[in-house]
């Protein structure tokens, strides 16, 4: 879809990119296919958020068995429900406030289940966390986002780009970069260029985790203040006198930061805090 096609649909139907949604249209149909195809398999089925004038669905319905997408804009509702006939399921809402595994089960009668979208910059990062938390039956994502954040994602302990969101990610799933895109290829063009990823959730992980609930709440508490030592993040949801006694039992220095922390040194920490 070019810059005239995505223009002509807007003015059709009375819409425009709004800001309190991200929306921001890509326009190069190159980037499109690659996104789309990305995942080289057939007879999947595809999770798409946030699919706006329909840019990227009209190439995930030719590649894929079915394609469900969420969305949350009445006006892309109506564009996608006049342009889009064939193996297209549309959820009407907010993805962050939907039953998604409810509507897998629901809607599909496979396990291969994948989520390919262009994401809205803005909630990124409350999407993958409730990806990864709760939505187990998504193997693989391909994703459009800020490039920034996709650093984030690859992020290496005691670097900038390193943070809870960076052990999140890293823990659960593999993740390889497959493009960067200019800011040029969207209309209107954001302050910032974006970067396609892959990830892939790994079926064994490299680290036990004794209790996963109490891994999240650690990793999350960790990085409050990332340049903050491990006891201080720590102290306001365990008693410092044993978050001492495990650093010590690890042989982690009390005044350690927690952005230098690997993610095996804090799998062992979260498993002996929670014994």
């Amino acid at each position: 879809m070019n810059l005239k096609e995505v223009k002509q649909l807007l003015e059709k139907y009375n819409a425009g990119a709004l800001k309190k949604y991200g929306q921001n249209f890509l326009i190069d149909d190159h980037i499109l296919k690659t996104i789309a195809s990305s995942l080289g398999e057939d007879n999947q089925y595809v999770i798409e958020i946030g699919p706006g004038l329909g840019s990227l669905t009209r190439f995930l319905v030719t590649y894929y068995e079915k394609v469900m997408a969420y969305e949350i804009d009445p006006k892309m509702i109506e564009v996608l429900k006049d342009t889009i006939t064939n193996k297209l399921i549309i959820k009407e809402g907010d993805f962050l406030k939907a039953n998604v595994e409810k509507d897998i089960s629901e809607e599909f009668d496979s396990d291969n289940i994948y989520m390919i979208a262009n994401l809205p910059y803005y909630i990124t990062t409350p999407i993958m966390i409730k990806v990864l938390e709760e939505i187990k039956s998504i193997k693989k994502i391909v994703i459009m986002i800020q490039k920034e954040v996709a650093d984030r994602f690859l992020g290496k302990p005691n670097t900038k780009d390193y943070n809870s969101l960076s052990v999140l990610i890293q823990t659960y799933m593999n993740v390889k970069k497959v493009i960067d895109v200019s800011r040029n290829c969207f209309y209107p063009a954001p302050m910032v260029d974006s970067t396609v990823i892959m990830l892939e959730r790994k079926e064994r992980l490299d680290f036990e985790i004794y209790n996963e609930d109490e891994f999240l709440k650690i990793n999350r508490n960790l990085f409050k203040q990332r340049r903050k030592t491990i006891v201080n993040n720590l102290k306001d949801i365990y008693n410092k006198e044993r978050i001492v006694e495990v650093l010590n039992k690890l042989n982690i220095d009390l005044l350690t930061r927690s952005e230098v922390l690997t993610i095996k040194q804090i799998v062992d920490i979260s498993n002996e805090l929670s014994k």
